[in-house]
C-alpha cells in the first residue's frame, strides 16, 4: 500500500478494484510471458544445433578416415603425368602434298580434268611427250613457264604457259609434276622434292622458256 501511495496513478490501473487476488494474477500471468521467451531466441538455439549436427557429420564423412599418404599418391599422379607429357616424341612423317588438289586449283581450267586441254588454244597433258619424257622437262616448264609456238602430239599451240616457281614450293612442284606424269595412263616416273630444288638453283631467276630452249629434252 505504501507503493501505491506514492505511485497513485499507474497507467492501465484501476487502483479502486486491486486486490491481492488480482496482484497474483499479474504476477502469474509475467512469469508465464517470462517462461515462454523471444521467438528469436528459440530460432537461434536451432539453427546452432542444427550447424553443429551438420559440421559433425561434415567432419565424420570426409576427414574421419583421412590419410596424409594419399597426398603422396597424388603427387606420385602428377609426376607420372608430367613424364607422360615429356615422354621423347616419334618424329612427324613427311606431308603428303595432294598433287591433284593443286592441279585442280592451277591447271584444270586450261588442260581440263581429263588432261585432254582444248584443241587448237592449249595442249593436252596426257599421253604428252612434254609430260612423260625426261623428268627436266615439266619441272623447269612449271618453274618458268613457256611461250610460242610448241608442238604436242601433232599438233601445233602457240600459247603461254605461266611460271609457278614463285607460287609452288619444291614439294608442291614435284606433287604437280607426279600428278600429271602419272595420271590418265601416264605411266612415267616420280620426281622429287629435291630434284625440284635442284633444277631450281641451276636455272636460277629466268624468264619464260621456249621450245628452242628446251629441245636438248627431246
Amino acid at each position: 500500500m505504501q507503493d501505491d501511495q506514492e505511485q497513485p496513478n499507474l497507467p492501465g490501473v484501476d487502483a479502486s478494484k486491486a486486490s491481492d487476488e488480482s496482484v497474483l494474477r499479474v504476477h502469474a500471468q509475467l512469469r508465464r510471458k517470462h517462461i515462454e521467451g523471444s521467438p528469436v531466441a528459440f530460432f537461434t538455439v536451432t539453427a546452432l544445433v542444427i550447424v553443429f549436427v551438420f559440421g559433425w557429420f561434415y567432419v565424420r564423412r570426409y576427414f574421419a578416415d583421412f590419410d596424409s599418404n594419399a597426398v603422396l599418391y597424388d603427387r606420385g599422379d602428377i609426376a607420372a603425368m608430367q613424364a607422360w607429357a615429356e615422354r621423347p616424341q616419334e618424329p612427324a612423317g613427311p606431308v603428303v602434298i595432294d598433287g591433284g588438289a593443286l592441279y585442280a586449283q592451277q591447271c584444270v581450267a586450261c588442260h581440263q580434268a581429263t588432261g585432254q586441254g582444248l584443241a587448237g588454244a592449249f595442249p593436252p597433258l596426257a599421253g604428252s611427250e612434254w609430260v612423260t619424257g625426261v623428268p627436266e622437262l615439266p619441272i623447269k616448264i612449271l618453274l618458268a613457264g613457256l611461250g610460242g609456238e610448241i608442238e604436242v602430239k601433232g599438233a601445233t599451240y602457240n600459247g603461254a604457259m605461266p611460271a609457278f616457281g614463285a607460287v609452288f614450293d619444291d614439294a608442291e612442284i614435284a606433287a604437280v609434276v607426279n600428278y600429271v606424269r602419272t595420271s590418265w595412263d601416264n605411266g612415267a616416273s616420280e620426281v622429287t622434292a629435291d630434284q625440284v630444288a635442284e633444277i631450281r638453283g641451276a636455272i636460277g631467276s629466268r624468264g619464260t622458256w621456249t621450245a628452242d630452249e628446251l629441245s636438248e629434252h627431246f
